[in-house]
């Protein structure tokens, strides 16, 4: 069942229900939200959404475990680590762990360090990959970012790279909405 995200009053700010026609608040007119709301979120196929807009899984719960214990609060939506067949002794020092909120990679085996990139600062997302790793389904993931600490980062030889890329672009486009941040281009 694909539910729509609630939109707001331009006017006033409330949220509104998609199917409303007037803003429950101040009574303006919905009609030319919902149009610009339905242009600028495209329903994509498989992809089933809450009211909130979070992804679903098949049991209707949204995906990944809650960190924080918060209703609508930071949810991992994926958590990896380099192949170990490509990188045996990056395989046991790195973790990578993918939220709504942010992006965190873990390193080290007896010491670890701990760099995280909120979502809201990624401005480019893409995947590298040579032939032999295209035939084993790994690659490297690069993601380029506003972070001063760390403006490349790269996941090194995950699995699936091309949906861990989907998933970071889709959800920092999202934390981007809730912050209602804008990249530079944007202005």
């Amino acid at each position: 069942m694909q539910t729509s995200s609630r939109i707001f009053c331009p006017d006033c700010g409330a949220r509104n229900d998609p199917t409303d026609r007037f803003c429950q608040s101040c009574g303006r007119s919905l009609e030319d939200v919902r149009e610009v709301a339905a242009a600028t979120n495209p329903v994509t196929v498989g992809d089933e959404k809450d009211q909130s807009g979070r992804l679903l899984a098949d049991d209707g719960l949204p995906i990944g475990e809650d960190l924080d214990g918060v209703p609508d609060g930071e949810r991992v939506l994926w958590e990896g680590r380099p192949s170990i067949l490509w990188s045996p002794r990056m395989a046991l020092t790195h973790r990578y762990k993918l939220t709504n909120q942010r992006l965190i990679t873990t390193f080290g085996f007896i010491g670890r360090r701990t760099e995280e990139i909120d979502l809201f600062r990624v401005n480019d997302v893409g995947v590298k990959q040579h032939p032999l790793e295209r035939i084993t389904r790994i690659g490297d993931v690069y993601i380029s970012s506003a972070d001063q600490s760390s403006p490349i980062r790269y996941l090194n030889n995950v699995k699936t790279p091309d949906r861990v890329k989907d998933l970071l672009r889709e959800s920092s486009r999202q934390e981007r909405q809730r912050r209602r941040v804008l990249l530079r281009e944007d202005v």
